[in-house]
């Protein structure tokens, strides 16, 4: 399944709730707990920015919001927001998030932050 040689070894308990809920997602995905893991550890460290599972359905919503109040203030402020115009636009957000949601991710990434101290 993997190519590269495996050498490092990460441990950790869960609590007895958290474990069946573990097994009972890897069970969905038809895997192993330890491979469920793995999995989901590789796919976050390969984004460019990294957001646990959480933070992503949070920053998708935010930027959602974002969307929605940039687009409705311009086309009030044109003139031409209307229901069909905002339940068009409502329905693009909710279709394309994740869309939305990646370019947001590249324009922040592309942005130098300040350091912090």
């Amino acid at each position: 399944m993997y190519k590269d040689k495996l050498i490092h070894i990460v441990t950790f308990r869960l609590a007895d709730e958290q474990w069946v809920r573990l097994e009972s997602a890897a069970r969905a995905g038809r895997i192993k707990p330890n491979d469920w893991v793995r999995d989901l550890t590789i796919q976050t460290l390969s984004t460019e920015v990294l957001l646990t599972p959480n933070e992503r359905i949070l920053f998708d919503q935010t930027v959602r919001m974002h969307y929605l109040i940039a687009n409705a203030f311009q086309l009030l402020a044109d003139d031409k927001l209307s229901p069909e115009e905002w339940k068009k636009l409502r329905l693009f957000a909710k279709d394309k998030i994740k869309m939305i949601a990646t370019r947001a991710l590249s324009d922040l990434s592309n942005k130098k932050l300040p350091k912090q101290d």
